[in-house]
């Protein structure tokens, strides 16, 4: 019975995200009625939350997921990261500190290694380069990530995001033809690889330990 009910809360979670995404309509796209990603996401993730994770931490964590997700599929599809699912991500975290499910010193430097250390790098890179490399969007996604996982956690997750990146683009390159262009939207191997890493540090808390700062 429970996890019926956790289930369609997801649901209902994951619909209401799609519904944003479809009103924003950036670059015109939209997604199907048929297309039930979000719907599935959200189900998933308020359900494992529901279960493992205390009240105030399985909420905070579902919204963050959700609005990752949200932000993934954007991200995807027109290399564009809307502010309003930013605005959402940093209320949550604002949130998850006042509910003591995320401690201050540990979303100040989170912050410091998601958004800080990468703005510094691009704007080196530009320097050097004249290309971007990353978009604004990535680092202000890069504040909620930094503020939900912490310093060490983002570390890791900066490092997976980038690798996972760069193999998709070596990927596409084998299959379409190289094209140093080529642009590859960080968004959403920063969003997959910040939830697996906090999934992961729930369930092998020793290990993850020697990353994690309190």
């Amino acid at each position: 019975m429970k996890f019926g009910l956790f289930i369609l809360i997801g649901i209902v979670l994951g619909y209401i995200v799609k519904w944003i995404v479809n009103w924003l309509a950036i670059d015109n796209f939209m997604m199907s009625r048929k297309n039930f990603f979000l719907e599935a996401v959200g189900a998933i993730m308020v359900t494992w939350s529901a279960v493992n994770l205390g009240i105030e931490e399985a909420i905070i964590f579902s919204i963050i997921a959700l609005t990752l997700a949200g932000i993934s599929v954007i991200d995807f599809h027109t290399f564009e990261i809307p502010l309003i699912f930013i605005i959402i991500g940093v209320v949550a975290s604002i949130a998850g500190i006042l509910l003591k499910v995320i401690l201050l010193s540990s979303a100040f430097w989170g912050i410091f290694v998601g958004a800080l250390i990468p703005m510094a790098i691009m704007l080196i890179l530009w320097s050097i380069t004249k290309r971007q490399g990353m978009g604004y969007g990535d680092i202000q996604l890069g504040i909620i990530l930094g503020a939900w996982l912490g310093p060490m956690r983002m570390a890791l997750t900066l490092f997976g995001a980038s690798l996972l990146s760069l193999l998709a683009w070596l990927g596409v390159s084998i299959f379409k033809g190289f094209d140093k262009d080529r642009a590859i939207p960080l968004g959403p191997f920063l969003s997959v690889v910040g939830i697996g890493i906090y999934i992961g540090s729930f369930y092998y808390p020793k290990l993850f330990h020697l990353f994690m700062l309190y």
